[in-house]
C-alpha cells in the first residue's frame, strides 16, 4: 500500500495537485480520510473537488477539534490522507442517526448495510459519527451485534472544537449532519493493530450513580449531579460544557471489571443533569478525574506502542507504507494547550516509520481485548499495513 497527504485552506487551496485518477473498475482499493475544520461544512466544494479527482475511491471524513499529521497538531481547513491498497477492498455506507435514543438501531442498520450481499468478514471497520446527537456506547454495541464475530471496530465522534454546536460527517464529497459513516476493509493481506490509553488520575470521593437514563446523568448519591459537578468546578462552571473537558468522569462497574472514562457533551440546567458521550449506567460508581501534560504524553506513547505492527513476527509487510489513524479527545488538547504536539511526537517516536494522521474528537472508538467500546479522554490508534 502507498500513502500520501493533501492539505487545503481557503486562502491557498490545495497544497499540491490533486490525485487526478482516471475512473477505475468496480472494486475500490483507495480510501481517502478527510479531517476538517467545522467551517468546511458551510461550503463543501473543496471536498467535492477532492472526491471527483479520484473517481471510484471511498472518500470519508468529519468535522474535528483539530487535526494530527505526523508530529504536528493544527487547525488546517482540510487534512486528507490517501491510502492506496494493493490487495484490500474498500466499501462504505452511511445511515441517519434518529436521535440519541436511536443510536443502537443506527449501528445495527449500518452493520447490516455493510454486510449486505457479502460472504466474507471484513478485516476491520472504521466509523466516523456525528458527535452531538449520538450515544456512542449504543452505536458501537449495535454494530458489534450485527457484524460477524471477531470484526474489530474503531474510529471516533466528529468534533466542533470547544463549541459543541454542530458536527458532521462526509461521504464522497457530501456533508451530512445527524449521520454516521462506516468503512469496511476486506482482504486477507491487511494487518491491523490497535492501541488505546489515557493518562488521567481520579480524585475526590467515589459516588454511586443513583439515577441515570442511558447517557444522561441525573443523580450521584441521591444528589443532583450537575449541582455537585458545578461545586467542584467553581468559577469554571460558567464555561460549561467546555470546561467539563478538563474534569472527565471515571465510571466503574459494581464488580470492578469495567473502568471507563466519560466526557460531558451538554448540560441541562433546568433538569440539573448532564449528557455524556456514552452510557452512564445506574448502580455503577463515579469519580472525577484530572491530569497533567506529562501523564497525557505517557498515555499517548503507551497507545502507540500497543498499536505497533511488528514486521518480524511472521507477518512481514510488503515493503509498502504503514498508516496509523490517531483519534484523540478534545479534552486532551484543551489540557495540553500549546504542548499538544507532544502527544503526536510521542506517537511518532513509538511507531517509527509510520504515517500518523488523525483528529481530535468528542469520543474515541477502539477495541480493548477484542471488545469494541466508546472511550473518552484517550489517545486511540488504528494501525494499517498490508502483508503478503
Amino acid at each position: 500500500m502507498k500513502t500520501s497527504t493533501y492539505r487545503w485552506s481557503p486562502a491557498d487551496g490545495w497544497d499540491h495537485e490533486l490525485i487526478g485518477r482516471e475512473p477505475g473498475g468496480a472494486v475500490s482499493s483507495t480510501l481517502v480520510l478527510c479531517f476538517c475544520d467545522p467551517s468546511v461544512g458551510d461550503d463543501a466544494r473543496a471536498l467535492a473537488e477532492l472526491a471527483s479527482s479520484a473517481p471510484g475511491a471511498v472518500v470519508v471524513g468529519c468535522s474535528t477539534a483539530g487535526q494530527i499529521s505526523g508530529d504536528t497538531v493544527s487547525d488546517v481547513a482540510i487534512l486528507a490522507t490517501v491510502i492506496d491498497f494493493n490487495r484490500t477492498r474498500v466499501t462504505a455506507e452511511i445511515v441517519h442517526i434518529d436521535g440519541v435514543q436511536g443510536s443502537k438501531k443506527s449501528g445495527e442498520m449500518l452493520a447490516d448495510k455493510l454486510m449486505a450481499g457479502e460472504q466474507d468478514s471484513p478485516c476491520a471497520v472504521l466509523v466516523l459519527s456525528d458527535g452531538l446527537v449520538v450515544n456512542g456506547t449504543d452505536l458501537v454495541a449495535g454494530m458489534s451485534e450485527r457484524l460477524p464475530p471477531g470484526v474489530e471496530v474503531s474510529g471516533g465522534l466528529a468534533g466542533d472544537g470547544s463549541r459543541f454546536n454542530r458536527t458532521w460527517v462526509s461521504l464522497n464529497g457530501a456533508i451530512f449532519t445527524e449521520a454516521v459513516v462506516a468503512v469496511a476493509l476486506w482482504g486477507e493481506s491487511l494487518i491491523v493493530g490497535h492501541g488505546s490509553a489515557g493518562g488521567w488520575q481520579p480524585f475526590g470521593p467515589m459516588r454511586k450513580i443513583t439515577r441515570s437514563e442511558a447517557s444522561v446523568l441525573y443523580e450521584l448519591d441521591g444528589q443532583a449531579a450537575l449541582s455537585l459537578y458545578k461545586a467542584y468546578l467553581g468559577e469554571k462552571a460558567q464555561e460549561l460544557p467546555a470546561s467539563a473537558l478538563l474534569f472527565p468522569l471515571r465510571i466503574v462497574s459494581p464488580n470492578g471489571r469495567h473502568d471507563l472514562v466519560r466526557t460531558v457533551l451538554s448540560v441541562d440546567n433546568d433538569a440539573d443533569s448532564m449528557q455524556f458521550a456514552g452510557d452512564i449506567p445506574e448502580g455503577w460508581s463515579a469519580q472525577l478525574m484530572r491530569t497533567t501534560v506529562d501523564r497525557l504524553v505517557e498515555g499517548a506513547s503507551a497507545a502507540a506502542l500497543a498499536s505497533r505492527i511488528d514486521r518480524d513476527d511472521g507477518n512481514d509487510g510488503d515493503d509498502g507504507d504503514t498508516v496509523a489513524l490517531a483519534v484523540s479527545c478534545v479534552g486532551r488538547r484543551l489540557v495540553m494547550g500549546s504542548r499538544s504536539e507532544e502527544e503526536a511526537e510521542a506517537c511518532v517516536e513509538a511507531l517509527g516509520d509510520v504515517l500518523l494522521a488523525g483528529f481530535y474528537a468528542y469520543g474515541e472508538i477502539s477495541p480493548i481485548e477484542g471488545f469494541a467500546s466508546l472511550h473518552n479522554q484517550t489517545m486511540t490508534l488504528t494501525t494499517l499495513t498490508e502483508g503478503p
